[in-house]
């Protein structure tokens, strides 16, 4: 299980963080090209829009791994470890139900003959292909969630990454309270201060 988490979080920080700096990249050579040259790329608005969009989704799986997701847990205050245990096993489980449902037709919507008979504007690319990262991005989201769902039910931490993360920053935190605490000690007192008051 360890080494598909390890795949996973590859391939899922690679296509968000590629896809957005790709986007920044060709958003620059724009500019300087339009600056420098005049010369104006006609295609980078659309190139830039479509990276956008793909980073978006394929972020919200980097999201999701990391327990990032806007919730709200009212009711979780109420209730003891036991309940805020199946508390979470139930939205897990609600997660899964919708991300497969939006997943399934998003991967519908591609087969569609306009998705494959349209072509974008600028890029001439088939709309199916500009679309991709919808049913890619959900489709890698119910993985993700297959494998919280997983740790969940064997008791184990759902997040990792975030618990690793909050505990190395609680650490840092620790660290940095004990060097200003010993900032703070008085230093040693010599000898002759007292000495000097006396003689004065």
């Amino acid at each position: 299980m360890a080494g598909f988490d390890r795949v996973l979080t590859r391939v899922e920080n690679v296509l968000a963080a590629g896809s957005l700096g790709l986007a920044a990249l060709v958003a620059i050579v724009a500019v300087l090209l339009r600056t420098i040259t005049g010369q104006i790329l006609f295609w980078s608005e659309e190139a830039v829009i479509l990276l956008v969009i793909t980073s978006t989704f394929l972020g919200a799986v980097v999201t999701l791994r990391y327990d990032e997701h806007v919730n709200v847990d009212l009711v979780a205050l109420f209730l003891g470890e036991r309940g805020k245990r199946v508390l979470a096993l139930v939205g897990i489980a609600v997660t899964l139900v919708y991300l497969g449902i939006v997943g399934a037709f998003a991967w519908l919507v591609l087969a569609e003959p306009y998705a494959r008979l349209t072509l974008t504007p600028a890029l001439k690319l088939p709309l199916w292909l500009a679309t991709l990262p919808v049913p890619v991005g959900f489709t890698l989201m119910f993985v993700r969630a297959c494998e919280i769902a997983s740790r969940m039910l064997r008791g184990r931490d759902p997040y990792p990454e975030k618990t690793a993360e909050r505990e190395a920053e609680q650490a840092a935190e620790r660290e940095a309270e004990g060097a200003a605490a010993r900032d703070d000690e008085p230093g040693p007192r010599r000898a002759d201060d007292g000495d000097g008051e006396a003689g004065r």
